[in-house]
């Protein structure tokens, strides 16, 4: 398969098996990471990996912040919230966190996509591996808390939580042509 093949192919997939994923695959998702453009080769990322019980741990982890991020809602907005924040890292038998830790030397946006870029490079090997990935963000995400729980350091952001398995499910979507969102100038 191309490398434009695997990222025509590369969809989240939502729908995952309880199966578990080999250390050999996400390490190789890791090491692609790594692998990343980079200003000045400052390497900004940082990775956490979560299985097993684990899983159980960050869940009870992010229903205790946003607990105490939703006090203003309604009872029931509120258990629907705690709820999908403490089942979420359930949805898959692997969760990377995937951070960004700034360092000073290039300007902040340069760091912060050059660990986007790795973050796609993680996709696109675990489709070459035939395996499904969500990349998922939302408030949770962005809170210091859970960047206190991850073990990051000040400065660090947390970029997102890349879900992992075997799927369940075939995924597709169309895309709009890009000669339709290119203006070429000569």
């Amino acid at each position: 398969m191309s490398v434009l093949d695997i990222i025509k192919a590369r969809r989240t997939i939502g729908a995952m098996q309880d199966k578990d994923v080999s250390e050999d695959a996400i390490n190789l998702m890791l090491e692609a990471g790594t692998w990343a453009p980079n200003h000045k080769k400052t390497e900004p990322w940082k990775f956490r990996v979560f299985t097993g019980d684990s899983r159980i741990r960050l869940g009870d982890e992010m229903e205790r912040i946003m607990k105490q991020k939703i006090a203003h809602l309604s009872e029931e907005e509120a258990l629907k919230k705690t709820t999908k924040a403490k089942k979420g890292p359930l949805r898959a038998p692997v969760i990377i966190a995937v951070a960004v830790s700034p360092s000073g030397k290039v300007p902040e946006i340069e760091e912060i996509s050059a660990v986007a870029a790795g973050i796609q490079n993680m996709l696109l090997v675990a489709e070459e591996q035939g395996l499904a990935t969500i990349w998922r963000t939302g408030e949770i995400v962005y809170q210091t808390e859970l960047n206190d729980f991850l073990s990051l350091e000040d400065g660090d952001k947390l970029l997102g939580l890349i879900y992992v398995g075997h799927p369940n499910k075939e995924a597709s979507s169309k895309r709009i042509p890009y000669q339709d969102k290119t203006i070429w100038y000569r």
